[in-house]
């Protein structure tokens, strides 16, 4: 029998701009494709998907953008950051 690979995703959009008034809408969502055998009311586990807007979202959202630009120009341990 194959074994089933159950995968999550997280999305952060820049709702705006400042380093302190700056705002961002962060979501996770498990799984991806909703399983309703398994969670039949949602589809999915609603202990692993939230949603959630404010200034730590874009905190985050400038921390992605200086890595994978890191990563990109391949500087010292770009292999470090994950995809």
């Amino acid at each position: 029998m194959a074994k089933v690979v159950v995968l999550g995703a997280a999305c952060v959009v820049s709702a705006g701009y400042g380093m302190i008034k700056g705002n961002a809408a962060t979501m996770t969502v498990y799984p991806i494709v909703p399983d309703w055998e398994k969670y039949p009311q949602w589809g999915r586990d609603l202990n692993y998907t939230v949603g959630e807007a404010g200034l730590a979202g874009h905190w985050i959202k400038i921390f992605l953008h200086y890595m994978f630009i890191h990563k990109a120009k391949g500087y010292p341990f770009w292999w470090l950051i994950p995809e």
